[in-house]
């Protein structure tokens, strides 16, 4: 089984009012180079080979770019002002692209989420074999590993809407895996967000 991982970087950060991702943390990565380590970090700790993390980028994406290592695939989202159902449907024609048997969609601004996270979730899609999503505020959500047969439905989002309708409508024929994952309710939207998650951090 081929698992690719895609690292979601496309907003335009209207509510933070600036380049969110590009932020500095105490050590000295980004926002965004949190959660890429992170998904990256997976890659020698699995059984099942994990292809090299993609990102997709739109808004900001020249500024983004600079923060990742040069060999790093780039995913272009032409439409990403039109929504994260835009930016969802570019990762998976890319997938669709790919050998890959599955594609891991993960958020750049989970800034808690550990390489620990992304691999209980892997484990937990391998057993199940099904469709798995992180489990958080009472309802699936990201990141979610989609098995391959999900991809064409992934490709015809677009909006806002993300992948939650999916993720509920497999689970209404229960055909969804789930794993808790609590640390994935808090995301990064705003400043007061960022200064929070700072100050735990430095705690």
């Amino acid at each position: 089984m081929k698992l690719l991982p895609v690292l979601l970087a496309a907003g335009g950060s209207r509510r933070f009012e600036g380049v969110k991702l590009a932020m500095p943390l105490p050590g000295g990565t980004t926002l965004l180079g949190r959660s890429f380590n992170a998904l990256s970090q997976v890659r020698s700790s699995c059984d099942t080979q994990i292809l090299p993390v993609q990102v997709c980028l739109g808004g900001h994406g020249a500024t983004l770019r600079q923060l990742l290592p040069k060999d790093t695939a780039i995913i272009p989202s032409p439409d990403w002002q039109l929504g994260l159902g835009h930016s969802i449907a570019t990762a998976a024609k890319a997938a669709l692209g790919t050998d890959a048997d599955a594609l891991l969609l993960a958020l750049a601004d989970h800034a808690l989420l550990s390489s620990e996270d992304y691999e209980s979730l892997i484990q937990s899609w391998q057993e199940s074999g099904k469709t798995t999503a992180s489990w958080y505020l009472d309802a699936p959500g990201a990141p979610a590993i989609f098995n391959r047969a999900d991809f064409g439905e992934l490709t015809r989002l677009s909006g806002d809407r993300g992948a939650k309708g999916i993720l509920k409508s497999l689970q209404k024929q229960q055909q969804l895996g789930w794993m808790a994952l609590p640390g994935a309710s808090i995301d990064i939207d705003t400043r007061a967000d960022f200064g929070r998650f700072v100050s735990t951090r430095s705690e």
